[in-house]
């Protein structure tokens, strides 16, 4: 089923947390000089036109990233990585509003650099050409009308051992839980040293259950295995908070995004 289009919810809090743990992990594999690989498995439109009418259906921006750009605008000191959203945010819309929200592969070819390589990922007949032309002038980007998760097994392991993969579904159907969880177990089989970031929404019928359990059964130290869960109720139609699994999180990582997050709960 591909009847998913994030252009509906492009913006909210999920993306808010998704795109702050994308920009703190990006910053801290650039510290070193040698390149690294980065692979967005369901990247999405790449650029999102808030102003739509997809976009104005629902309205999720107005409690996520518009919400806070405008909070941004009078306070002088960020600190990374918020500062780094904010600039990028910025460059992207020259007025006081956010009309134009960048995706997660975006984000990435954005802040890698050129020796740097990512491969972005989408099956979407009407979102992969948008992907395709947000990311057309990056020469550090790759991006294939492909099944994410079947991109995922023919990449790992890549050339570049050093980098990571973020891997955020639609979870439109029931399966997609488990069905995540096995592909990460196998990528990670074969590409221990990687990053996982693993996006998933909290619901009522807490179904995410059926991604941390077999994740957390790999048996992963405490230091190597991280989630970070924003619970803010309903603001999101149908969805209670966001949630991200990190797989080898760098060191300091974790304990920078919980100060980020209390910023936000």
């Amino acid at each position: 089923m591909l009847s998913y289009q994030h252009i509906y919810h492009a913006g909210n809090m999920a993306d808010v947390q998704k795109h702050l743990w994308l920009i703190a992990v990006l910053d801290y594999l650039k510290q070193k000089d040698k390149p690294f690989t980065w692979i967005d498995t369901h990247a999405g439109r790449g650029l999102y036109d808030l102003t739509s009418t997809e976009a104005q259906k629902i309205k999720e921006h107005e409690t996520g990233i518009s919400k806070y750009f405008k909070t941004w605008q009078a306070t002088s000191d960020l600190g990374a990585p918020l500062s780094h959203y904010y600039d990028l945010l910025k460059t992207l819309n020259s007025g006081n509003e956010v009309t134009t929200y960048p995706g997660s592969a975006y984000i990435a070819a954005t802040l890698m650099r050129n020796t740097d390589k990512l491969f972005a990922f989408d099956l979407h007949k009407g979102e992969y050409p948008y992907l395709e032309s947000a990311l057309k002038n990056h020469i550090n980007a790759t991006t294939r009308f492909e099944d994410g998760f079947t991109g995922l097994k023919s990449l790992t392991p890549p050339i570049l051992r050093r980098g990571g993969v973020l891997i955020d579904p639609s979870y439109e159907l029931k399966d997609d839980y488990t069905k995540t969880a096995q592909a990460v177990i196998d990528a990670h089989q074969k590409w221990p040293q990687g990053i996982y970031m693993i996006w998933y929404p909290i619901l009522d019928k807490k179904l995410h259950q059926n991604l941390l359990t077999p994740l957390k059964d790999m048996g992963l130290s405490k230091e190597n295995f991280t989630i970070d869960e924003w619970h803010f109720g309903e603001v999101e139609k149908g969805m209670k908070g966001t949630g991200m699994i990190i797989i080898n999180p760098p060191y300091g990582i974790s304990n920078l995004m919980s100060e980020i997050k209390s910023k936000f709960i």
